[in-house]
């Protein structure tokens, strides 16, 4: 075959071959309505409506009926698998071994403690950021049907961003506590004889200290509070 032969041949083949790719990129979006619908319910039924979070697992007929979407709903997943992750580990462990110390004198023969359970409380502050920023920058190149992203900014609110706010609150709060914790444990040990130790209580030999500890020790009792509030907005949607 001549070269011009050629060259008529693989013009004459080519619209065929994008009229085809055309009938195959039609025929990949043919179910995208129903699959969009399907998806659209599922995030409604299974994510969005009732107060906890729950991520049940795709099965293979529903990743078949959301087709391409399924990828949408694995970025809500995979956020609360590293959230899980972030968590757990080295920090779990100290936390773990901090509520041995339940006197001020533990914190303070302890302290060494404390300060390993701050360093890494911060270590899963900023990964959680780095978590966060990934999974935004992803939700923001998201190219959805404004149906279906008004139902899908739904539920990202509510497992991306409630959880990523209440996970920040917590690690910030736990920073602040143990910085009391630090700042109360250096004051009691400063003290010297002036101070004695009768269980879990502290007592004072001057007023002036005594006055000091209240003040910061109020500071402590603060961000428990807000500790256990947070705890309990977490156990409501968990």
């Amino acid at each position: 075959m001549s070269l011009v032969t050629q060259k008529t041949w693989v013009r004459f083949l080519a619209p065929l071959f994008a009229l085809g790719l055309v009938f195959q990129l039609a025929g990949c979006g043919d179910n995208e309505p129903e699959q969009r619908k399907a998806f659209s319910e599922f995030l409604q039924t299974q994510v969005i409506d009732g107060t906890k979070i729950r991520l049940p697992e795709l099965s293979k007929d529903q990743e078949k009926a959301f087709g391409n979407y399924a990828k949408d709903y694995a970025l809500l997943t995979n956020f609360t698998s590293q959230l899980d992750s972030a968590f757990s580990g080295a920090m779990q462990s100290s936390m773990t071994e901090l509520r041995t110390l339940n006197s001020m004198k533990a914190m303070v023969d302890n302290r060494e403690k404390v300060e390993k359970a701050q360093a890494e409380t911060k270590a899963v502050h900023a990964k959680l950021d780095d978590i966060v920023k990934q999974t935004a920058d992803s939700y923001a190149a998201m190219k959805l049907p404004e149906d279906l992203k008004a139902v899908y900014d739904k539920a990202y609110a509510k497992v991306v961003t409630q959880q990523g706010d209440l996970s920040r609150q917590t690690l910030t709060l736990l920073d602040s506590t143990f910085s009391d914790i630090l700042t109360i444990s250096d004051f009691l040990k400063a003290q010297g004889d002036k101070i004695e130790y009768n269980g879990p209580v502290v007592q004072f030999t001057e007023q002036a200290g005594l006055n000091k500890f209240n003040e910061m020790n109020e500071s402590l009792q603060k961000n428990q509070q807000a500790l256990m509030d947070i705890a309990r907005k977490i156990a409501q949607i968990m």
